[in-house]
């Protein structure tokens, strides 16, 4: 392995996008979490950053798909997928069954994380199956 590994210049901004959905996801969970447990905090800053994850990139790449392909795509957001596409082609052009799994995972996985946000942040009885701080 060679000692001076350096980064493309195209994945530069899909990781700091990345990255940067990651603190605001983080920050967004640890304050809505303000005067619950550790465990809470922790689940609603993983929960914000899966919500984020799931309608920030996959949204767009379901849209992307859908309109287009995206490897046609100007779009910066189709830089993180053309980056992706390197290591598999069927997230370059439409593959239903990439696209048909991505829109399932966008409408059921953004959607559960925001109801179990809301059922941690206010305490609703269904929100017990997600995390294990009992207070």
């Amino acid at each position: 392995m060679r000692g001076d590994w350096d980064l493309g210049a195209a994945a530069r901004g899909p990781l700091l996008l990345c990255a940067a959905l990651l603190a605001v996801g983080c920050a967004l969970g640890l304050r809505l979490g303000r005067g619950l447990g550790a465990a809470d905090r922790g689940a609603l800053a993983w929960l914000c950053f899966d919500a984020l994850v799931h309608f920030a990139l996959e949204g767009p790449f379901v849209y992307l798909s859908l309109v287009g392909n995206i490897t046609d795509s100007d779009a910066l957001i189709a830089s993180l997928w053309k980056e992706y596409g390197k290591a598999d082609a069927r997230w370059l052009y439409l593959d239903p069954t990439i696209v048909s799994l991505e829109i399932l995972t966008v409408v059921l996985g953004g959607f559960l994380a925001l109801v179990l946000i809301y059922a941690i942040v206010k305490g609703k009885h269904y929100r017990d199956g997600v995390t294990w701080d009992k207070q």
